[in-house]
């Protein structure tokens, strides 16, 4: 169980337009943010997920010391803590302070209800529970996913896994031919299709694939296949309720089923990651900070302290952006707030 925990943990930290008419342009995003810093100490600890829905609601799990697993944020203070029997952290989501979900490395989603935490389901996929989730996204309440892989032969989580969880019941998807860890997990809002990341982890046999892949009435289908090295990965982020493609160093939206470039980063130390309010209002992962994009130029709004540093997410509010880094032996939660 320790080595699977410890190659399921490996693959998340790998992870860590045209415009109508009558559409409104987004306007230029700001950067006048003035900048907090949190640090959580805790070595054994490394938290890799965070989510919120205000300033005073800040969520952040680790899937190592149990009895910091998970952290919740009140706008004042941390506190830390861990669940019995909720153990191997590695997906957080939510949609009100009474309705917060988690997931581990054994296939269990937790809910938290306002008051306390309870088991909420046990995954299962032929006849295995054995699943890692990666992670937990959806609408509502009533209308959500939780997508993983669990382990093959070689013992790499390549056996791909998506339930979808709708008004009370639960479904667990067909992925067919789709090998790999199911990543990231979107619904883009201009078409209604869901599209996810697969990370296909090749061991000592081949190299690390990323695989984007688009679920429609029509089933499932491949859109863009990349090696998982710098500058070439493909990702996905979500912003505005739309779906952004990350393909190499090009930022695609899809329009007719294909791709329309928006944005070319020409810059090496881009990682393939993003976040952010709007097409003029985004946050670039670089090797060493985040920069901001506001549909013109682009700025350094942090500089990372450490090589290395890992930035394992984000939530982006109105007036307000958390950045969680882990730069060992911290976690450091970075809280801007626009002027």
């Amino acid at each position: 169980m320790k080595n699977l925990i410890k190659s399921f943990l490996i693959v998340v930290i790998l992870l860590v337009n045209s415009c109508g008419e009558g559409i409104t342009e987004p306007e230029p995003g700001r950067r006048d943010y003035v900048w907090e810093v949190d640090t959580l100490n805790y070595p054994y600890a490394p938290m890799i997920r965070i989510w919120g829905t205000s300033p005073n609601n800040i969520w952040t799990i680790s899937s190592g010391e149990h009895a910091k697993s998970i952290a919740h944020f009140d706008g004042k203070s941390w506190s830390v803590f861990g669940v019995d029997g909720n153990a191997g952290l590695t997906a957080l989501w939510g949609f009100i302070n009474s309705k917060v979900f988690t997931g581990n490395i054994r296939g269990q989603i937790w809910q938290y209800n306002g008051s306390g935490w309870f088991l909420f389901y046990q995954l299962e996929k032929d006849r295995r529970t054995d699943i890692g989730i990666n992670n937990i996204w959806g609408i509502s309440e009533n209308d959500f996913y939780a997508f993983g892989a669990y382990p093959d032969s070689m013992k790499l989580f390549n056996n791909s896994v998506i339930a979808h969880y709708y008004r009370g019941e639960w479904n667990m998807l067909n992925t067919g031919f789709i090998t790999g860890l199911i990543a990231n997990l979107y619904k883009n809002q201009d078409n209604g299709n869901i599209y996810f990341q697969v990370l296909k982890i090749g061991g000592s046999i081949h190299p690390d694939s990323t695989i984007i892949c688009e679920y429609s009435k029509s089933g499932i289908k491949k859109l863009y296949t990349s090696l998982n090295i710098r500058g070439e990965t493909a990702n996905i982020s979500l912003i505005n309720k739309d779906v952004y493609f990350i393909l190499g160093n090009r930022i695609a939206k899809i329009k007719n089923g294909k791709f329309n470039t928006i944005l070319e980063i020409n810059n090496s130390k881009f990682l393939q990651r993003l976040w952010g309010r709007s097409e003029k209002d985004l946050f670039l992962l670089m090797t060493d900070g985040l920069v901001h994009y506001d549909g013109s130029t682009y700025e350094y709004i942090i500089h990372f302290n450490k090589t290395g540093a890992i930035v394992s997410g984000s939530v982006i509010l109105d007036k307000d952006a958390f950045f969680l880094i882990r730069e060992y032996p911290y976690n450091l939660i970075y809280h801007g707030k626009l002027k």
